[in-house]
């Protein structure tokens, strides 16, 4: 068993969604700022540049709201819960970050979304095929930080941490070619939505644990347990995070209630409303899944009337907690999170907070 030293929250902890240590906080955004500056600095006056910088607010810090870092702060309470620090899973953790972002300046593309935060996309500004360019270069700058490895950590263990990142990309490729295809589907399965958000967001989170994991000094089979883990809280996190597109407020979520059903998005409450038998509720909805364009206002709340009567919401509360208790029972099962600060991270999205960690 992988000896946990449980370090002071003070001295390790970031991003918290209560009480953030804004100490912590900066340290890790002007350690992201710099490692994108020192990385892109062989590009010279490339227009690369600028656009990447765009994206991070680089250069111009009042005009943007960063998101509150939920993939670097699970990959540092997972290190620290198997005795490492802050240092050791720096790189790791940025890393994990950047990559993130790059995947989320093409799905701006893929979706069409022109803001992010209150401001301007990439592709919206810049174009569509720098928009691609730029995620691609932060792609890169993702791997570049984690081989970097600044603390020397043993190269066996560098590959490995590599080779996780490089799979859980994969996966998140896959996971965007389920949704991209779902755009047109006249019915989507249960087991094909389980397998998109299980690439598109759980498979992030379980290669956040293990790189933390790595990066404290585990072996592969327990950095493999907290992958399991973290897939099964990404997994709870997403389902939660339909409910929330349907039925939260803009406070909850930064945008407004209905939106997903209005771009007939293929969320848990969408998909298992219409696995029911034939009834008027369900063929209400299946009706307005069948078009083409935006849903108007009118058909966003028939849909959200037939899904409260069909008892869609109660049905995704209940496969969001079956979720959490499998991660659970991974936990206890592996000795894994013994602090709970894995848990209680991702329970404080009950209380709404889970949108803005996204």
């Amino acid at each position: 068993m992988h000896a946990a030293r449980l370090l002071p929250p003070s001295e390790f902890t970031i991003a918290a969604p209560t009480a953030i240590d804004s100490r912590l906080r900066e340290r890790f955004e002007r350690a992201l700022e710099d490692v994108v500056l020192r990385a892109l600095a062989p590009a010279g006056d490339s227009p690369i540049v600028e656009q990447v910088c765009w994206h991070f607010g680089i250069g111009n810090p009042q005009s943007v709201r960063h998101g509150k870092r939920l993939r670097p702060h699970l990959l540092f309470l997972t290190a620290r819960a198997e005795g490492g620090g802050y240092d050791e899973a720096l790189d790791a953790a940025l890393a994990v970050e950047l990559l993130h972002n790059y995947s989320l300046v093409h799905d701006d593309i893929e979706d069409g979304d022109e803001l992010r935060h209150g401001r301007q996309t990439v592709w919206a500004r810049f174009g569509a095929a720098n928009g691609i360019n730029a995620g691609d270069s932060m792609c890169a700058v993702s791997y570049l930080t984690l081989l970097r490895n600044s603390t020397g950590a043993p190269v066996e263990r560098v590959a490995m941490m590599t080779r996780v990142l490089h799979a859980a990309n994969l996966a998140m490729c896959a996971g965007q070619a389920y949704d991209i295809g779902f755009e047109s589907a006249r019915a989507v399965t249960m087991d094909a939505y389980t397998a998109m958000i299980e690439g598109k967001t759980a498979v992030l989170f379980g290669a956040a644990c293990a790189l933390g994991a790595f990066a404290a000094g585990a072996d592969e089979t327990r950095a493999g347990a907290y992958g399991d883990l973290g897939r099964a809280h990404g997994r709870a996190f997403q389902i939660r995070d339909d409910v929330l597109g349907i039925w939260g407020s803009r406070e909850e979520t930064g945008k407004s209630r209905g939106t997903d059903i209005a771009h007939r998005k293929w969320s848990f409450p969408i998909v298992w409303a219409l696995a029911g038998p034939p009834s008027p509720a369900r063929d209400a909805i299946a009706a307005r899944y069948a078009r083409t364009g935006t849903l108007d206002a009118g058909d966003v709340e028939t849909v959200v009337r037939a899904l409260e009567a069909l008892g869609a919401r109660s049905a995704a509360d209940a496969a969001w907690q079956e979720q959490s208790r499998e991660a659970e029972r991974i936990a206890e099962h592996h000795r894994l999170d013994r602090d709970g600060a894995i848990e209680a991270l991702f329970a404080s999205g009950r209380t709404g907070v889970v949108s803005a960690l996204r």
